[in-house]
């Protein structure tokens, strides 16, 4: 997509949209292809799972302590019946 689709999904300016694909782009998380006047952006899918493979150790830490944080809220709210 070019950066003014983008920006027409989302409530900000094209300018914010330009400075976060810089930023993606940087990081490799897009690649850009120049088409004529106009550059289209594409997600790197490869890149995501990598990080999503990243992030998955730390979600199951969350998960699990946000687990035991209900259980307690719900132990402390029966003892207070």
């Amino acid at each position: 997509m070019t950066p003014n689709a983008i920006a027409d999904h989302f409530d900000t300016t094209r300018q914010a949209v330009s400075k976060h694909l810089r930023i993606l782009t940087e990081c490799e998380l897009v690649t850009q292809k120049q088409q004529g006047r106009e550059i289209y952006y594409q997600l790197e899918i490869d890149k995501m799972k990598e990080i999503d493979k990243w992030l998955d150790q730390f979600r199951k830490i969350w998960e699990t302590r946000f687990n035991q944080l209900d259980n307690l809220l719900a132990t402390i709210k029966k003892q207070k019946k």
